[in-house]
């Protein structure tokens, strides 16, 4: 190994692994929502009047929705609803969540391979193994256990960035934006009790190695990523950790398009980027392309 490697993993590690813990999972298995639909304009309704066929981004429909609160002005009646609506769409988040990670692990999946190869390279590391190796988690399911059915013996050691349901401390909500109004920054997650600094932001600044699975590089955590990207397109970023090594793994090429388009949302200069580093794409849906498995290979190889 040379320099040091940064593991993200988002909603599509979990998805990989076998769990079916999608926001769009969670509307489907709450879809009978719909029958409570009337005209009001409060954050339960807009929800389900902006939910199509293809919603994923529940975070995101809550940002829209508390941007859309301020356009209009505030409600006394709907900002108390709302925020009760809101502590209820969380817990039944974490329920669903708890219920879903309970389902059967594919272990030929890449996502456990990732995991397997990744507590072996700390096992050989040790007690130093922090020094080469960070685990970020943007997923509130108990990766802890997986890594215990792999190899007891070894404590691992990741940051679960917004909680876990393990512990009780699941963050769930919208970005910061000074346009939100006060009576509805109880959604922010940097208002939650559970959220503190996590030191992503400089590890990934640091590393050598960034492996990105299953994260759509959305608006609502772009936060996490956009230093960085930007410190690459603009040249900021100190010589020896330019030529950063980048991996996305992602389900397909429409997937790559879609973390594509969210880098450009950014604000990005992809071209810049992807000359500044080496980024490359490994697809989960071609588990058997010669020349896919050859890059994951190759990718744990230097864990």
């Amino acid at each position: 190994m040379n320099g040091k490697t940064v593991i993200v993993i988002g909603n599509g590690f979990d998805l990989d692994l076998g769990w079916h813990t999608s926001y769009k999972d969670f509307y489907d298995v709450h879809k009978g929502w719909n029958m409570h639909k009337s005209n009001h304009d409060d954050l339960f309704q807009y929800v389900i009047n902006c939910v199509a066929d293809n919603w994923f981004d529940f975070e995101r429909t809550f940002f829209d929705y508390a941007i859309h609160r301020a356009d209009v002005g505030l409600d006394t009646e709907f900002y108390v609803r709302d925020i009760q609506d809101y502590y209820s769409f969380k817990d039944q988040l974490f329920r669903f969540i708890a219920e879903r990670s309970k389902q059967p692990i594919q272990e030929s999946s890449f996502a456990y391979q990732l995991l397997k190869a990744y507590i072996d390279g700390c096992k050989r590391f040790q007690h130093n193994a922090n020094m080469f190796l960070n685990w970020f988690s943007f997923n509130y399911t108990p990766l802890d256990s997986i890594a215990n059915r792999i190899d007891s013996d070894t404590t691992f050691n990741y940051i679960p960035v917004h909680g876990t349901i393990a512990k009780n401390n699941i963050i769930f909500g919208i970005q910061d934006d000074d346009r939100i109004l006060p009576e509805y920054r109880p959604l922010l997650k940097s208002m939650d009790d559970n959220y503190n600094s996590q030191g992503i932001v400089k590890a990934l600044l640091d590393s050598n190695l960034i492996i990105f699975f299953g994260l759509s590089m959305g608006y609502i955590d772009s936060i996490y990523f956009k230093k960085m990207f930007n410190s690459l397109s603009d040249g900021s970023i100190s010589p020896s950790l330019a030529n950063k090594e980048i991996i996305f793994i992602t389900k397909d090429v429409e997937t790559k398009k879609a973390i594509k388009n969210n880098l450009l949302d950014m604000g990005l200069q992809l071209q810049i980027l992807f000359n500044m580093s080496n980024v490359d794409f490994i697809y989960t849906s071609d588990r058997d392309g010669k020349e896919n498995l050859a890059k994951f290979e190759s990718l744990l190889s230097k864990l």
